[in-house]
Parts: C-alpha cells; sequence; structure tokens
C-alpha cells in the first residue's frame, strides 16, 4: 500500500484532481494524508469536501488553521438564536465558506466531519509525524500526540462553543510556563486536600483556567506556528523569511529547535508557503507550496520523500 502526502490545497480542488491523476491515486489501494487547511481562500471548497468525505476511508487530514476558523465561525452562527443574526452573521465576508457550506445539503455533515478531524497523525510504521505546522520545540512527539488528543476529544464535546470562543489568542506561548503553573496548583490541591482531610475526585468535565491554557496553546503549536524564540517559546506575528526573521529579529524557524524527535523519527508538515516546500533539515519535509496564492500543489510519497509530484496553479 503506498502512502502519499498532499500540502495545503485551500479549495483548490481543480489542481487537487490532477494531482490525484499525475500521482494515479487509487482509493482502493492507496492511503492519502493531508496537511490540512484543505478549504480557504480557494475556489471550490464544497468539491473538495465532498472529495474527502467520500473517501474518509482512505484519506487522514489534520485540522489546519482555515478548518479551525470555519468551526469558529459555525459556533457563533449555531449559538445565533435568532434566524435574522444568523443570516447577518452569514453576509459578512469571514463566513461565506461556512455560508456555502451550510447551504449544501451535506452542510451539517462536513461540519461534523471537520470536528472529528485529528490535530496530529502518527505512522508507527514509518516513524512519521503529520501536522500542519509542525512540531512545537518543546514537545516529544508522544507528548504532543497526548495534548492533540487532549484537544480533539473538546472539539467533540459540549465544551466545543466554551473552548471556540476562547481559542484564539497569541497566549500562552510557552509549554514550560504552562507546565510549572500545573505543578504549582498541584502541590497546592495536595495540601488543601490534607488540610481539609478531603479524598480524591474524578475531576469534572470543564474548562478550567489551566486547561484553556494547554488546549489554546496545542491549537497555536500544530496550525498557527513558523517561528520561535531562543527559549523556544512561539511567535506568531513575523510573516518573514526564515533568514530575514533571524537577522533582524532574532527569530528562529521551529524546526531548527525540534531536538526531542527519537532517532529515525520524520515530520511532514505543511502552513508555510513561503518556504516553497524546501526544509533544509534532513526528515522534515515541507509540503505547503502556495497554490492559492499561484504557486503550485505538491504530494509526495511517504516510502520515498524525495519523489514529488506537483501541479502549478492556474486559477
Amino acid at each position: 500500500m503506498r502512502v502519499l502526502a498532499v500540502g495545503d490545497i485551500h479549495g483548490c480542488f481543480t489542481e487537487f484532481s490532477e494531482l490525484l491523476e499525475a500521482a494515479r491515486f487509487d482509493p482502493a489501494s492507496d492511503l492519502l494524508l493531508s496537511t490540512g487547511d484543505i478549504i480557504g481562500r480557494g475556489p471550490k471548497p464544497l468539491e473538495t469536501l465532498r472529495y474527502f468525505l467520500r473517501h474518509r476511508d482512505r484519506i487522514v487530514t489534520v485540522l489546519g488553521n482555515h478548518e479551525l476558523s470555519l468551526l469558529r465561525n459555525y459556533s457563533i452562527w449555531r449559538q445565533n438564536k435568532s434566524t435574522a443574526a444568523r443570516d447577518q452573521f452569514l453576509a459578512e465576508l469571514k463566513a461565506r465558506e461556512l455560508g456555502m457550506i451550510l447551504k449544501d445539503p451535506d452542510g451539517e455533515e462536513m461540519i461534523a466531519y471537520l470536528r472529528s478531524r485529528p490535530l496530529a497523525y502518527y505512522d508507527k510504521e514509518r516513524q512519521l509525524l503529520l501536522s500542519h505546522a509542525g512540531l512545537a520545540p518543546e514537545w516529544s512527539t508522544s507528548q504532543a500526540l497526548a495534548c492533540a488528543a487532549e484537544t480533539e476529544q473538546v472539539l467533540q464535546s459540549g465544551l466545543f462553543d466554551s473552548f471556540m470562543a476562547n481559542m484564539f489568542s497569541d497566549k500562552p506561548d510557552s509549554w514550560s510556563k504552562i507546565q510549572k503553573k500545573e505543578k504549582k496548583q498541584k502541590k497546592s490541591e495536595k495540601q488543601t486536600d490534607r488540610d481539609d482531610g478531603a479524598q480524591d475526585e474524578e475531576p469534572t468535565a470543564s474548562l478550567s483556567p489551566l486547561k484553556l491554557k494547554r488546549l489554546i496553546y496545542t491549537v497555536n503549536a500544530f496550525t498557527r506556528m513558523r517561528f520561535c524564540r531562543s527559549d523556544r517559546s512561539l511567535e506568531f506575528m513575523c510573516k518573514d523569511g526564515p533568514e530575514t526573521a533571524r537577522q533582524q529579529y532574532g527569530l528562529l524557524p521551529w524546526y531548527e529547535l525540534a531536538d526531542k524527535l527519537l532517532p529515525g523519527e520524520k515530520i511532514v508538515f505543511g502552513h508555510w508557503a513561503a518556504l516553497e516546500g524546501k526544509c533544509p533539515r534532513p526528515g522534515i519535509v515541507a509540503l505547503d507550496t502556495g497554490c492559492v496564492w499561484n504557486g503550485s500543489l505538491s504530494m509526495t510519497d511517504l516510502d520515498h520523500l524525495n519523489l514529488r509530484y506537483v501541479v502549478k496553479a492556474h486559477h
């Protein structure tokens, strides 16, 4: 069985279809992985989603920032009680794509599909991590997968709306600081239990302040990250290329600091079109080649990472 991986499609379904043909993708025998951002900005998001739904057993896509933005808009829309308020929201430019999906007969199924997508996927046989933006330097692969699983559970739970309302924030940007706060809180709770003679109880399912911080950091690391500061904290404002960011702001691409990978582990990511599909670090593969920005759409074979199928944008 071939396992192929495709970069950010962004609704460029025509180019995606041509790329599938070029790679001779066969849903009956191949598996396709996607770096996320399958929708957003491009001309054919519905066609792209329909294809992914139709072949859901043979395609694994992780969530990108555009899917999460759409889910947040969906959360806002469905919490509006009046039809007029809902229609007014869908008339806004930021909700244009959501409106297209909700008008489709399969719209609710598409939303449910996106809510159930993972933030990260790990191929044990190939020791390969797939995510939209990469791997936060403060995480090992096992830590990353545990954080992804926690967040995915919330996205599919009754806490969805609460999380969506608080998801977009540049803080916290440091995993180590979150861990320090958690250790301090646990120590305080143990002392309180001893003082009160209380028995350990099962935690209630709620978004405590520290849990919310973990979730926000996780979403940012998996879907927004490009650069890090020297202390490995995440930085989100810089849009320059790696060398400009290094020279002018002292920022480093996340992949230069990702030293917690086990021997032989590899990463495939998208999100960063400015890299033009080039990552200088062996074993870390950049697949976003900016199709929606009039670049190209790229695919690779996970057993032959130097092999690329490429289709130029023509929309």
